[in-house]
């Protein structure tokens, strides 16, 4: 069993997967513990306006902004100039991929969610990416999916946790911790007990005459203690407290979830989690709810990146931004803008060589257009960007997508170079 002082050298010293040029590569520390990409969603609920974010069309019938200034760009990129827009682009362009003109199929709340997670608007049809990861990276972890929002779903391969509670969490890290900061036995003691626990459960299953249902118990038994030690980790990491507010000092509630989730993360006890925040779906006052609800977005994302980089995560962290609907290119009687079946999402990592790109487009009233799925570029000849196309590149962008897991679902599904270096659509209006 590995020491937690060595566990901590571990996490200053070898806890990077290092420059990663190209693509992720998948490793594991001296212990075997799982040290390659942490896989992160956030949706956007409700249905967020591309062409007030990363889409942006400078005709006034489709956005106000466009009365008084033109699109922004940073890097390669192309962005409304709107709420907090200019501050996040300008920031984290050099980490961004931005895939415009997926044909999300659906323009309902549920089938179109279910699509963008899972590429499948098969209801039960086919796992989240998340829940794919997990079942792939985080067999051996107590916490591998861990859901603070956002698509809840699963198809059996492993299920989700609900985000722990703080103090119940603190409570599993070290049980043996009296109120006082005390102690209720020797760790010393503990210790011992634990490793003949483990001995002695060892044994059993190494009995070759053990029924398969006994062994199949047996075995999920000792992933569970194996498991449970990654918890006891929690409490050398674990802070005094979590932070709520974003980095402009803003109650926010995504980032304490944020805050445990990498914390969670840096002790080794999770691979994969899902967060969502609202007030996207804007049917009236578009404007002013999306100049809302948009900061909030974009601010936690900001506080996301800052904490990883201070906690040695940052070069970990794979960072896939979604929604469910798009919002249509006008607006209505109310001042808002209704369903649309064709919308954006954003990948963001570090140190890789396929971001400050644009892949996808959408016309000048966001039509569905096609590209060709090699060069990128926009063509009467090439396919749509559905949703299973973007999913199953994620997979080869995260290195599992030979894993049975992934060629089960994705198999047969067209090839396109959405992650790679030299290609991009651009900016295409």
């Amino acid at each position: 069993m590995m020491k937690r002082r060595d566990f901590l050298k571990q996490l200053a010293g070898a806890g990077l997967v290092g420059s990663m040029p190209v693509m992720f590569r998948n490793v594991s520390a001296a212990d075997n513990r799982f040290n390659g990409p942490i896989l992160m969603t956030i949706h956007a609920g409700g249905g967020w306006d591309q062409s007030s974010f990363c889409d942006p069309r400078e005709n006034a019938s489709i956005n106000h902004w466009a009365e008084t200034a033109p699109a922004g760009t940073a890097g390669h990129l192309r962005f409304a100039p709107f709420a907090e827009n200019a501050e996040f682009f300008m920031k984290y362009h050099e980490n961004m991929l931005v895939v415009n003109g997926i044909d999300i199929q659906s323009n309902g709340h549920a089938a179109a969610d279910r699509n963008r997670s899972t590429g499948s608007l098969m209801n039960g049809g086919s796992p989240s990416l998340n829940e794919l990861y997990a079942g792939i990276h985080g067999q051996n972890m107590s916490m591998p999916l861990v859901r603070g929002g956002g698509f809840s779903d699963t198809v059996g391969i492993l299920p989700f946790t609900d985000l722990p509670d703080e103090n119940l969490l603190r409570a599993l890290a070290n049980p043996n911790r009296n109120a006082t900061g005390g102690h209720f036995h020797k760790p010393a003691d503990i210790e011992k007990v634990m490793a003949y626990r483990l001995r002695r459960l060892e044994a059993q299953r190494a009995q070759a005459n053990n029924m398969p249902r006994m062994q199949n118990n047996l075995d999920t038994l000792y992933m569970a203690r194996t498991s449970s030690d990654q918890l006891g980790l929690l409490s050398d990491v674990m802070p005094d407290e979590l932070d709520s507010q974003d980095l402009k000092g803003d109650d926010n509630r995504l980032v304490r979830q944020l805050h445990l989730f990498l914390v969670m993360a840096l002790a080794g006890t999770t691979v994969t989690g899902s967060f969502s925040i609202g007030g996207f779906d804007t049917h009236n006052d578009h404007d002013q709810r999306h100049g809302t609800a948009l900061p909030r977005l974009t601010r936690a994302v900001d506080y996301l990146w800052v904490k990883a980089e201070a906690l040695g995560l940052a070069d970990r962290i794979v960072l896939h931004i979604t929604s469910d609907v798009g919002r249509t290119p006008r607006y209505n009687a109310n001042n808002g803008k209704d369903h649309w079946s064709a919308g954006s999402d954003i990948f963001m990592a570090k140190n890789v060589d396929w971001t400050n790109r644009i892949v996808g487009a959408t016309g000048p009233q966001h039509e569905k257009l096609s590209i060709d799925p090699q060069t990128l570029a926009v063509s009467d000849n090439g396919i749509r960007l559905i949703p299973k196309i973007v999913c199953s590149e994620v997979c080869k962008m995260l290195g599992i997508d030979q894993h049975p897991f992934a060629l089960r679902y994705f198999a047969n599904t067209p090839e396109t170079a959405i992650f790679s270096s030299t290609v991009q659509t651009g900016i295409e209006v």
